[in-house]
């Protein structure tokens, strides 16, 4: 499924799919915003994280100063 969220870290608004296509081989995977570098959702899935932004955020953040990475 075809997900948007807001980053809450530096406001972009991203998206990202997170179904599965195949049954096996999936791991854990973290989306985070090509921004900043936030982790948006941690997905179990077959896909390689890809995430796109669709609208830049107005948040000043600095890269370093992410607190989840």
């Amino acid at each position: 499924m075809v997900r948007r969220e807001k980053c809450p870290s530096c406001g972009a608004l991203c998206e990202y799919d997170d179904r599965s296509v195949w049954e096996g081989n999936r791991e854990r995977e973290e989306f985070k915003c090509p921004e900043c570098g936030y982790v948006l959702d941690v997905v179990f899935t077959d896909q390689l994280p890809h995430v796109r932004v669709i609208e830049k955020g107005t948040k000043k953040q600095n890269k370093e100063s992410v607190g989840n990475e």
